[in-house]
């Protein structure tokens, strides 16, 4: 039972929560756990940080707060702000606005979003790396950290919470991987077959349009002619006003889509970067947490399968 829960802590997913953080001395974890066990539990229940204001001398010199508002910048992420997070039972990895320094302790209030529920515990800066996004960044640094001292109810409340979202993330993860297996082993095929599908989907759409298309005509070449009393000529006149008007208005609404592209673009490719970040992390994580053993073999199946796929795949 021990060996499965230590198997588990390794399981990362990507998930929202709300979060905060304030950087401490070391001497807060390195004491008995017991003795600041009253801070922990305080702060786990409040919604604001006034409770650490109150034990200021815990923090790390030039760290004191003055007001829950008036922290030094690089030192919190605001509760009331979602954040997207890489979490496992062993630690995580987050963006924030200011530099931390490899070894450091934090005390860390994280928020589930799905259930509101509240941990609290301490961390060590394991890496702090500067993001590849643009200068203006608000949050410039990404930075992992170890928890140290988790309570066993919060250690447990996070496992179930990341097994629930594990079996989400496995359907997703399991559909790309297939994806990428079939592009590999048989890309001829697989493009061939994409090529199909966008083909027959594209024919049915301009289809059913069609079909759309000349059903409004039609209940419009009725409707005129039973209540205005028009010959032929004029309902197909005004019917083809009344098209026209349709159509210009689609291409209005077309055009204003258009004008918010670029930006949805700038988003897309922010979002992209931050989830290609987290997935560095993680990655970075399952690397550090194995043992050399473990290190060289991971190498040598790498080596050997692309060895076996460039012999004999291609």
């Amino acid at each position: 039972m021990t060996k499965n829960k230590n198997r588990r802590s390794f399981f990362r997913i990507y998930d929202e929560v709300h979060l905060f953080y304030k950087k401490i001395d070391e001497k807060l974890v390195t004491e008995p756990y017991s003795t600041f066990d009253n801070i922990l539990n305080n702060l786990a229940s409040s919604s604001n940080i006034e409770m650490i204001s109150q034990n200021s001398e815990l923090l790390s010199p030039g760290e004191e707060i003055i007001s829950p508002d008036v922290m030094t910048p690089n030192a919190r992420i605001k509760e009331n702000e979602i954040h997207d997070v890489n979490i496992s039972v062993g630690g995580m990895a987050f963006i924030c606005e200011g530099a931390l320094k490899e070894g450091d302790y934090l005390i860390i209030k994280i928020v589930l979003v799905s259930s509101m529920a509240a941990i609290v515990t301490y961390g060590k800066v394991v890496f702090c790396e500067k993001r590849q996004a643009k200068d203006d960044s608000r949050y410039p640094y990404f930075v992992g950290v170890h928890f140290v001292n988790m309570k066993d109810k919060d250690r447990e409340l996070l496992i179930k919470h990341a097994d629930k979202k594990r079996l989400q993330q496995r359907w997703v993860n399991g559909l790309l991987l297939a994806v990428v297996l079939a592009i590999i082993v048989a890309p001829d095929m697989t493009f061939g077959l994409l090529f199909e599908l966008f083909h027959f989907l594209f024919e049915h759409l301009l289809e059913f349009f069609h079909i759309v298309f000349e059903f409004i005509e039609s209940n419009l070449d009725n409707l005129i002619e039973h209540f205005f009393h028009t010959d032929l000529q004029q309902t197909q006149l005004i019917v083809f006003y009344i098209l026209v008007s349709f159509v210009g208005y689609g291409l209005y609404r077309l055009w204003q889509v258009l004008r918010v592209l670029p930006s949805f673009c700038r988003h897309s490719k922010e979002n992209l970067l931050v989830i290609c970040a987290h997935k560095k992390a993680s990655l970075l994580y399952y690397w550090w947490e194995q043992s050399l053993f473990n290190k060289i073999k991971l190498v040598v199946i790498g080596i050997a399968t692309i060895t076996l796929y460039v012999l004999f795949g291609l």
